[in-house]
């Protein structure tokens, strides 16, 4: 790929991102910039929510490992 392919892809990027940027602006806030979540929603965004998700998807791996081990122990009993 050329220099033209190249630049043709950065020039395309950068309004596919523009265009997205745009676009969340326009969904979340008001024409104003006022913010369309509620006051509840805006707090939840924080360290302490995404650690929790965090923990939460380790321990669903977890339990999927222990019942994933349950089962080939199960099938190599019968």
């Amino acid at each position: 790929m050329g220099l033209g392919g190249k630049l043709m892809w950065a020039v395309a990027g950068s309004a596919a991102s523009k265009m997205a940027r745009n676009y969340t602006r326009r969904t979340l806030h008001t024409d104003y910039g006022a913010p369309r979540l509620p006051r509840k929603a805006r707090r939840q965004s924080g360290l302490g929510m995404m650690l929790g998700w965090a923990v939460l998807t380790g321990v669903i791996m977890a339990l999927a490992d222990v019942f994933k081990e349950q089962g080939k122990d199960t099938v190599h009993a019968r």
